[in-house]
């Protein structure tokens, strides 16, 4: 398939990363470095086509009915409690590997890859503080957290749309595609109303058709609309019922003070839908189809520390590989027992020693927290 002409770089190269299945890590650890020995355990889960388990107490793959802590499909980690599971298991972030990233938060290609496991093993055999909050998994949505398209005013406590966001979205029939953007929005969380407004508009790529369509299809709210969940079908241009429909292709809606978009996929849907997660309307305009990559799409699904705080970069120095920046995780046993195991983990890879993508390795040891200090 020739890439070249047809898309703008930010798709072409977030479908070539994640198409990638071969090329192995750089951050693997040299021959001719000396390795540092600790008593962590380490674990390849094999996840490339199946979600995987791994108990911590134990270090051994368990089935998803039995007692495990964390799990992996492909790129994507969680933790069992919430939305992802019936334990009670809870992570923090302790160790945020800034300096991977620059001051607008993007990936110093530079830093990460001259990174090893062995040089940032230093920060899973550290000294950690107790976090101030231990986090549950809950829903975690394709297109991204909702910060990455919206906006939030603390003087106000209105949200409203976030520029230069939109996404590539597929239809529940898993047949037609969408170019879209969240255009206006507005939820004035302090009123108890709900959301009062929202414009999503979609360039739709039709069943058997090559190209987007001219004329953007527009979803607003129905007449009857109180704020809450709604739902659209790009395909027929039409607001559909959220409970009775099987073909609503994007959701609208809000819990509490959490907004969300939802495809029909995963947890959320019975349908073949998915979106790209968030890319630049500035390039994603200059795509006239769909560009063929299935794996381009994510479906919902749920997740928590790891979802919000990326363990990875792709495409650095035009390699398209996945890179781990080691950030380290803490992961509790029981978020509800002050005196649970606590483990320190890291995510230090995501090929096997043949280059398979899709393998993630991750190494932990049980920790002590020290209090913080006031």
């Amino acid at each position: 398939m020739d890439f070249s002409d047809t898309r703008p770089p930010a798709i072409v190269l977030a479908a070539l990363a994640l198409t990638a299945c071969g090329g192995g890590s750089d951050n693997s650890i040299a021959e001719d470095e000396p390795e540092t020995v600790s008593n962590f355990s380490e674990q390849l889960m094999p996840a490339a086509t199946e979600t995987v388990y791994l108990n911590l107490e134990t270090g051994t793959m368990v089935a998803e009915s039995g007692d495990w802590h964390i799990a992996a499909n492909r790129l994507n980690f969680k933790v069992n409690s919430g939305a992802s599971g019936n334990g009670t298991v809870a992570g923090a972030l302790t160790s945020a590997q800034g300096d991977f990233y620059d001051a607008n938060g993007n990936p110093d290609a530079n830093v990460f890859t001259n990174a090893t496991a062995n040089s940032e093993q230093e920060h899973l055999l550290g000294i950690f503080e107790a976090p101030a909050t231990w986090q549950e998994d809950a829903f975690a949505s394709a297109f991204g957290s909702s910060d990455s398209w919206s906006r939030y005013n603390s003087a106000t406590g209105v949200i409203t749309a976030a520029e230069d966001v939109g996404y590539l979205v597929r239809s529940a029939e898993g047949n037609s595609f969408a170019r879209m953007r969240v255009v206006d929005f507005s939820f004035p969380t302090r009123e108890g109303q709900g959301i009062t407004d929202f414009t999503l508009e979609f360039d739709v790529q039709a069943a058997g058709e090559s190209r987007f369509g001219s004329v953007p299809v527009t979803f607003e709210p129905p007449q009857d609309y109180l704020g809450g969940d709604a739902c659209f079908d790009f395909d027929s241009a039409a607001v559909v019922d959220c409970a009775t429909s099987e073909v609503w292709d994007v959701q609208v809606g809000f819990s509490g003070r959490d907004w969300y978009l939802k495809s029909n996929s995963g947890v959320s849907g019975s349908g073949s839908g998915g979106a790209s997660g968030p890319l630049t309307w500035s390039e994603l305009a200059a795509s006239d189809s769909d560009p063929g990559v299935p794996q381009l799409y994510s479906r919902d699904s749920t997740g928590g520390v790891f979802t919000d705080n990326t363990w990875h970069a792709y495409n650095l120095l035009g390699q398209h590989k996945i890179w781990p920046n080691f950030r380290t995780f803490l992961i509790k046993a029981d978020a509800g027992d002050p005196d649970s195991t606590v483990w320190a983990l890291q995510i230090v890879g995501y090929y096997d020693q043949n280059g398979t993508s899709g393998q993630p390795t991750v190494r932990w040891l049980p920790v002590e927290l020290q209090q913080a200090q006031e």
